[in-house]
């Protein structure tokens, strides 16, 4: 029977009463996508009917693409599953002709996503690469945890846009890679999200130990006054265009959701739960706790930056995967 809600809140309440949902990250523990989900976790329940039990289960580090994989073809359909989706695999189907893809995005039951992303170029305190220009002038080593993440291919990018002069080193792990900064083994790190600055670096924001020389997106973001976009520094409509395809990675920062076929009652009751938690006082208590950003997309939304994405014109698609350097992750 319908309810106010446009679904059958009894059924769906039968059905969480009995099965937990288990969040799956494609990365370790303590990261930004971490971070997010556990505390998505521990509010979202209560506006689910039938409050389900919720879990997080990493899959390990640079599991992004493994699990865009398994949510559309090995996982449950059955509503009890969500996945934590990587920001760099929300248009993989659109930009990566490998066969090992298997998962089209467009597929994917979209529940919510908690903050927009934009990906910031940071150096450290003491380096004398304080702005973009900076990076002009000479090789600049710059740091990743792995060279398929935004983080290991943004600096490919500007490269081949912009003209900056980074040498990537890669494969640290997370913590390695922040002492790598700190010590100046790298100088920079090219992508990393000021959400994720905010929620697994607020030492350094804090401390007021980095130089943000420039950062992702289409406009000015106001929480980094003063800081210049990369596409600012575009000379060309296709330079420009392939910076928001780069984008369309990036600005679903952390990106939530379901595998195809789940019920619609239950698809749709994951949803209105998504968006009660986002507003919900005791979650944002926690997440302003946790320097988490709260800057949602919904379902609707997110969709339509899927289908932008894939009206890019070919010539367009196929430069930006040249550029990333045809790898994923």
């Amino acid at each position: 029977m319908a309810q106010t809600s446009g679904f059958d809140e009894k059924a769906v309440a039968d059905f969480y009463s009995k099965n937990p949902i288990t969040i799956y990250v494609g990365s370790s523990p303590g990261g930004g996508y971490s971070v997010y989900a556990q505390t998505l976790a521990r509010h979202m329940s209560r506006h689910i009917p039938g409050a389900p039990a919720m879990s997080v289960e990493h899959m390990g580090e640079r599991a992004g693409f493994r699990l865009s994989n398994e949510l559309t073809n090995t996982m449950p359909r059955d509503g009890s599953v969500i996945g934590a989706i990587r920001s760099a695999n929300t248009v993989e189907s659109v930009l990566n002709p490998n066969p090992d893809v298997k998962f089209d995005v467009r597929d994917f039951n979209w529940i919510g996503c908690v903050s927009r992303q934009n990906g910031t170029i940071i150096t450290w305190k003491t380096s004398d690469l304080k702005t973009f220009a900076d990076l002009l002038r000479r090789d600049v080593i710059a740091g990743s945890e792995s060279p398929q993440s935004n983080v290991g291919t943004l600096p490919n990018i500007l490269n081949g846009l912009l003209g900056t002069r980074f040498v990537n080193k890669t494969n640290f792990n997370r913590h390695a890679l922040k002492a790598a900064l700190e010590s100046g083994e790298v100088e920079a790190i090219c992508g990393l999200g000021y959400n994720t600055l905010l929620a697994a670096h607020s030492d350094w924001l804090d401390a007021g130990s980095l130089n943000i020389l420039a950062h992702t997106g289409l406009e000015r973001d106001p929480l980094m006054p003063g800081v210049p976009c990369t596409i600012e520094f575009a000379k060309t409509d296709d330079d420009r265009n392939v910076i928001r395809m780069m984008d369309f990675r990036q600005v679903m920062g952390r990106p939530y959701a379901a595998p195809p076929g789940v019920p619609a009652d239950r698809l749709a009751a994951l949803r209105k739960a998504f968006d009660a938690t986002m507003k919900d006082p005791a979650y944002v208590e926690d997440a302003r706790k946790a320097h988490m950003l709260i800057d949602p997309l919904n379902a609707t939304q997110m969709g339509k930056i899927v289908a932008d994405a894939h009206t890019m014109p070919k010539h367009i698609v196929t430069r930006t995967w040249g550029l990333i350097g045809g790898v994923s992750e």
